[in-house]
């Protein structure tokens, strides 16, 4: 039995990871920057984001924090999937005006 994968828009097949099973972090994201609760697992490869409202976002170690004009800007209502590099465990967000809520979705 073969098992066909998603493709991308030049015929590519994409690489499918799960949701790590209660992987999902919420976090309050206001003017100040603030990291979510706890460190991702070492096994997560990706984090899927999304966030109620514009916000910014920055993916690093224990002492990562975003900035309002330097950091990746995300758009509300739109999944973002980012990739984890080395000892990059907290995802840390800054609202670009009003507060809102941001989600982290482990992928394994």
């Amino acid at each position: 039995m073969s098992l066909l994968l998603p493709v991308d828009d030049n015929g590519n097949s994409l690489p499918v990871l799960g949701f790590d099973p209660l992987g999902t972090q919420k976090v309050t994201v206001s003017s100040s920057s603030e990291r979510i609760p706890a460190a991702l697992d070492d096994d997560i490869q990706l984090v899927t984001l999304i966030a109620t409202g514009p916000c910014r976002f920055e993916i690093g170690d224990n002492a990562v924090t975003a900035d309002r004009n330097a950091s990746p800007f995300l758009y509300p209502g739109i999944y973002v999937d980012v990739p984890l590099r080395r000892s990059e465990q907290h995802v840390a967000f800054i609202a670009e005006a009003d507060d809102c809520i941001a989600y982290v979705i482990g992928r394994r």
